[in-house]
């Protein structure tokens, strides 16, 4: 017999403690069917529910029924056809019995405001079998239940009176035709505008030439449901025309949020600060002035006692709103660019001691501060050098006559009232019969000044000494000397003249002469003692000015006019207290 399967089994997808039957059909000897490879008369096969039934000849109908209990959950079913001439056998396909029992819990569970007190829950649905349908979901709000009679993923939930301060917790729960299935639970906190609006602070924060605004809220007297979820943030300038208007949502409260705005451009400006929730626009709106600190006006400064330097400004206008907190004030060394003092300042003027005026210049960086931060810096240099003074005391000495030339030596001592007027040059000059020769001396060291000059003989001369510093020049100190030589029946000249000057003007004034007369006992003496005399004092000058020269190839001066007919010597220096106080006590000789 030719063995044909015409009714196959079908596999089943079926909800927990529900029946199936699977059907089969053939042409064959005998038609019986197999439960997991065991014959489903197998005592263990029954023993799970399933029995047979098995009906017709030649072409045969077999069933097998069995419950969908969860120990059959997947039990692979098949059918074995047999004929008797010729012995032969045929399996059919193999069907799988799937139970599906309770359902698993939804996912993705979550809510969205659609106002304060009414919220969309959303989720997604478990896995549920083929052709075993979820047939609705159970959801607890609160103390209400609700069932829906079909399987939607969303629902609606809305309440009249919403308690911001009573957490709202939701449960939901899928149905099929063996019952309800697990939970999933959320909760929310339903959503009002407080009574009272939080207080909010600004801050502001300067980055180079960009403003971010730090914002804060203090929401510790608010319930969850009454927190803001939502800042508006609205920048304007002093005619209200709108800069920047930026929205932004609050990720955490209290956190502090940094909101960019470009501004500076501008001088003043205004923040306005609006809160809102899922239940409406907060009452009150917070609004910040701030205005940045243009420059100071008018940087003044004077010395006061040589050494107390006072600093002065007029501070800029401001708004009320944001007055000046303090001034920065950075004091820089003109001349080097180092940063000599930085300073907050709580007035408009300053003072500082500097025992070397002499040598600095100063300039003043002004920086303006507010709660906005640093305003426009503006900077102004001094310098706190005077004009010197016209020398003083200064005396005038012929100390020798030879055949040519008279040697005179001059000294004048440099008296200051105020450090910041000290010379840094001198300019001695000489100007005999219409002929002038000028030298310029650097003055290294501060100290009375001695130096020598040889002169022709028999000349009227004026002698010129003018003391320089970067502020300028002094008035000319103006002597009038003559070069003739004392009577012959001298033979011991000493010629002095001193003075005090009057600015401005040339000063002149006649020989003090004192004569020492020595008579001599014979003519003949008195000869021998006048050439022994000349030849010593020609001998003295030689070497005196073989002294100087060497002497004089040290010095460092600067020759303005050549004159051989005279020159100028080695300038003796005698120690000066007040300068020796400037420069450390550096005493000794100086060159001009």
């Amino acid at each position: 017999m030719f063995i044909d399967i015409t009714v196959q089994p079908v596999s089943f997808n079926v909800t927990l403690n529900s029946v199936v039957v699977f059907s089969c059909q053939a042409v064959a000897d005998e038609l019986t069917f197999r439960v997991n490879n065991l014959p489903a008369t197998n005592a263990g096969v029954m023993a799970k529910g399933f029995s047979t039934s098995i009906s017709g000849t030649y072409t045969i109908r077999a069933e097998l029924q069995g419950p969908a209990y969860e120990y059959n959950n997947n039990t692979e079913v098949k059918c074995r056809a047999s004929s008797d001439e010729p012995p032969e056998t045929v399996f059919s396909n193999t069907a799988i019995l799937m139970i599906q029992g309770l359902l698993d819990s939804v996912v993705d569970l979550n809510y969205t405001f659609i106002n304060g007190s009414s919220v969309l829950l959303t989720w997604t649905a478990p896995y549920t079998l083929d052709n075993v349908p979820i047939t609705g979901y159970y959801i607890v709000n609160g103390l209400v239940n609700i069932t829906t009679p079909n399987n939607n993923t969303n629902i609606t939930l809305s309440t009249t009176n919403p308690n911001p301060c009573v957490l709202n917790n939701v449960s939901v729960s899928p149905i099929n035709d063996v019952g309800v299935g697990s939970s999933n639970n959320i909760s929310f906190d339903y959503e009002t505008v407080p009574l009272i609006t939080p207080p909010v602070s600004v801050v502001p924060v300067i980055d180079g030439q960009q403003v971010s605004l730090n914002i804060s809220i203090d929401v510790s007297t608010l319930c969850k449901g009454e927190y803001p979820n939502s800042i508006m943030v609205t920048i304007l300038n002093t005619n209200n025309a709108l800069i920047k208007n930026t929205s932004v949502i609050v990720p955490q409260v209290n956190d502090q949020l940094m909101i960019v705005a470009s501004i500076t451009t501008l001088n003043a400006f205004t923040v306005n600060v609006s809160l809102s929730n899922n239940g409406g626009t907060f009452n009150d709106m917070s609004s910040f002035g701030f205005s940045f600190l243009g420059p100071v006006t008018n940087i003044d400064s004077s010395i006061d006692n040589c050494s107390s330097i006072n600093i002065t400004w007029t501070a800029p206008a401001v708004d009320d709103r944001v007055p000046i907190q303090y001034y920065i004030l950075r004091i820089y060394n003109a001349i080097t660019g180092s940063l000599v003092k930085n300073v907050s300042v709580y007035d408009t003027s300053y003072q500082f001691v500097d025992s070397n005026i002499l040598i600095h210049r100063y300039t003043y960086v002004i920086t303006g501060v507010n709660e906005l931060g640093e305003g426009i810096s503006i900077n102004d240099t001094f310098s706190y050098q005077r004009v010197p003074r016209v020398p003083q005391n200064t005396s005038l000495d012929v100390l020798y006559y030879t055949q040519d030339v008279v040697i005179v030596q001059f000294y004048f001592p440099i008296i200051l009232k105020c450090i910041g007027e000290a010379p840094k040059h001198v300019i001695v000059t000489v100007i005999c019969n219409g002929i002038d020769s000028s030298t310029t001396y650097q003055i290294r060291n501060m100290n009375d000044i001695t130096g020598l000059i040889s002169v022709p003989l028999n000349q009227q001369c004026n002698i010129s000494i003018v003391f320089s510093n970067e502020a300028g020049s002094s008035e000319p100190f103006i002597l009038a000397f003559d070069t003739y030589p004392p009577s012959p029946n001298n033979t011991n000249v000493t010629t002095t003249v001193q003075t005090s000057p009057t600015t401005g003007t040339s000063v002149s004034t006649g020989f003090s002469i004192s004569i020492v007369i020595v008579t001599a006992i014979s003519l003949s003496v008195v000869i021998v003692l006048l050439l022994l005399i000349i030849i010593s004092l020609i001998v003295l000058v030689i070497t005196y000015k073989k002294k100087l020269y060497r002497s004089a190839s040290s010095q460092q001066n600067i020759p303005t006019a050549c004159n051989e007919a005279y020159e100028f010597n080695t300038l003796m220096i005698n120690t000066n207290p007040t300068y020796e106080e400037i420069r450390g006590n550096r005493g000794g000789a100086v060159n001009l």
